[in-house]
């Protein structure tokens, strides 16, 4: 024990906390923009800008760092630098329509804009509804989310764009990634160990809504309540879960084998799509949907498990991804 009364874990996480601060603090942008129209009931406070402080090249990596990623401790709490960066970005309004965008010239993928955002696999991801703001979350196996602010400042060796931010709130897969329908400071995040938590960037911590007997494969909140929370299992059932009275209200059996996507309607919030591994995408009528033997809308049948299935910005349209396994691999170029 040092002189300072902390061990070496402890002085490492303070030192780590100091230059997240020291790295982000360029672009801080100021949060009561965000939040003071969702908080209506606390006074605005003045913004002070503080001085920025002059530094040195700060490394972003944990390779630089010195710290590997599979054997940190889990941290539930987030810095307030990476808070005060999300908030600052404003909640996003504009919706393009899905015929104005051109794949071919839209699309095209440099070494630059990848980056490594969690230690393991990605098993989920979701880019944060920001206006202003480019972040992307993502959760890998072992339960890490890394929050990439693609539109950063960083000095990573690398030369990659953006900073990356890890936490661990799930000890294994992360099975889905929701952004709040009406506080854009929060995010909802689900594993296969049956956890629905939910961060909260104001507060600065990770919060467990919900925990159940058996894996959450998918999660979605509801288009006009945003109490309620659907989340699908491995048997193919769709459970309706009431946040603020913190219980189940119903489940339906909608599918004969697990639920990996669920996703409402942009217009229409009644009307939901759900992708099964029993080689099935359904649109369903939530007001109509009986417990048991259920009647759906649609039924789209593959030749393999349907993994995702989510409709366009426009409603029109519903994209639906499948499982396909090839034995012949092109070679990706990156310009």
């Amino acid at each position: 024990m040092a002189e300072d009364g902390l061990n070496d874990y402890e002085r490492l996480r303070q030192e780590n906390i100091r230059r997240n601060q020291e790295k982000l603090a360029p672009i801080r942008r100021k949060a009561d923009e965000l939040s003071a129209p969702i908080r209506l009931a606390k006074p605005k406070r003045p913004y002070q800008v503080r001085p920025k402080a002059p530094t040195g090249p700060v490394r972003s990596s944990g390779r630089a760092r010195g710290i590997a990623p599979d054997n940190l401790p889990p941290d539930l709490s987030l810095t307030p630098s990476l808070a005060s960066s999300i908030l600052g970005g404003g909640a996003g309004t504009n919706v393009r329509a899905a015929d104005d965008f051109n794949a071919g010239r839209g699309m095209v993928l440099m070494r630059a804009h990848v980056r490594n955002v969690v230690p393991c696999s990605i098993e989920s991801m979701r880019v944060l509804p920001l206006a202003d703001q480019t972040v992307v979350a993502a959760g890998d196996k072992r339960g890490n989310i890394g929050y990439w602010d693609v539109d950063g400042v960083s000095e990573d060796a690398d030369g990659v764009d953006g900073v990356v931010f890890s936490y661990w709130p799930h000890k294994c897969p992360v099975s889905a990634i929701v952004a709040h329908q009406v506080a854009p400071h929060k995010f909802y995040s689900s594993s296969h160990q049956g956890e629905i938590c939910l961060m909260d960037f104001e507060k600065e911590m990770y919060s467990m809504v919900h925990l159940r007997e058996w894996p959450v494969y998918s999660l979605c909140q509801a288009q006009n309540s945003a109490r309620c929370l659907y989340f699908g299992d491995e048997k193919g059932g769709l459970t309706l879960f009431d946040e603020r009275e913190g219980k189940v209200l119903t489940t339906w059996d909608v599918h004969e084998e697990r639920i990996n996507s669920i996703d409402f309607h942009p217009e229409k919030p009644h009307m939901l799509a759900t992708s099964s591994t029993d080689q099935t995408a359904c649109i369903w009528d939530v007001r109509n949907i009986k417990r048991k033997e259920p009647d759906s809308l649609k039924v789209f049948k593959l030749e393999k498990s349907a993994q995702s299935a989510y409709f366009s910005p426009s409603g029109r349209m519903l994209a639906v991804t499948r499982y396909f396994i090839s034995d012949h691999f092109s070679t990706l170029q990156l310009a």
